[in-house]
């Protein structure tokens, strides 16, 4: 997937405000745009915008002797949306289709990005608000139908505090009426508001299936960087669900000769690159099945 000149502001717009989470350090702030902008013209616009994201990302934990930036905002999420848990399970147990309300509200916690801005709680109880009624962009039943088909299933989680809404529809994939084998991906190492295994852990999701790390700090899922075990599970397994734009962005046109059987991407349309590339509109619940 090239990249758009407006990726090319978003990255370096993320780049700022991780480097001002991380610090208060104007003259790291400086240096991590400069070096930002170094990186966009070294790889130029026919690298994906994620391959871009982890090097800059790379240089801001160098530069901020920070590992983590947003440790304490994906906390924030995490413990919100867990807060919410046992209503939203609530409302897809007494849904008329439970499978349309999880996947729903599964695709409306993608909109926990922090890679698009500051983020409040309010609004994103609105999208899931919204969501329940939204209508999708793409095939429902074809998802389902998949999914039914599959007995073993690799989801790949994208953001933390949306984990939890992965929970949700995992929970239900695991119940009595699907009965589906789960191994949860999740990325090796901290980038930007991205889930790991101690998000994972946090939000009880270990608890529940296997959790298997990429073994790399890559935005998305950059098959030649991940472990032998996550391409063991990726080429395995007969279905993976792939949570999140960054996903989307990394494996939609996947050259390499590791091929999955079957790919789900579930998203939402968060930016206007990315929508018109998925024939969407902004604000979209999209699925898309390769």
């Amino acid at each position: 997937m090239p990249v758009s000149m407006d990726c090319i502001l978003c990255l370096l717009r993320q780049s700022l405000e991780a480097a001002r989470f991380a610090s208060s350090d104007t003259k790291i702030h400086q240096a991590v745009i400069q070096n930002g902008m170094e990186k966009v013209l070294q790889f130029g616009l026919e690298t994906p915008p994620p391959v871009i994201g982890q090097q800059i990302h790379r240089i801001i934990r160098e530069l901020t002797n920070n590992p983590d930036p947003y440790a304490k905002e994906k906390k924030r999420f995490n413990i919100a949306m867990l807060e919410q848990y046992d209503a939203l399970k609530k409302r897809i147990q007494e849904a008329d289709d439970s499978f349309d309300s999880a996947v729903r509200i599964a695709i409306a916690g993608n909109i926990i990005d922090f890679a698009l801005g500051n983020l409040d709680q309010n609004h994103v109880n609105d999208v899931i608000e919204k969501a329940i009624h939204q209508p999708i962009n793409g095939s429902m039943n074809d998802l389902k139908e998949a999914v039914q088909k599959a007995e073993t299933i690799f989801y790949l989680a994208d953001n933390s505090g949306e984990i939890v809404c992965d929970r949700l529809m995992i929970e239900l994939l695991l119940s009595e009426t699907y009965r589906k084998k789960i191994v949860l991906g999740v990325r090796g190492k901290p980038i930007i508001n991205d889930a790991t295994a101690q998000d994972a852990d946090f939000v009880g999701l270990s608890r529940i299936v296997p959790v298997i790390d990429n073994g790399n700090d890559g935005l998305g899922v950059m098959l030649e960087q991940c472990s032998p075990e996550f391409l063991d599970h990726f080429q395995n397994a007969d279905l993976i669900i792939a949570k999140g734009l960054a996903n989307y962005e990394t494996l939609i046109e996947n050259n390499l000769d590791i091929k999955p059987k079957k790919i789900a991407f579930l998203f939402k349309a968060k930016c206007p690159f990315i929508s018109d590339y998925a024939s969407a509109k902004l604000g979209d619940l999209v699925i898309r099945i390769v």
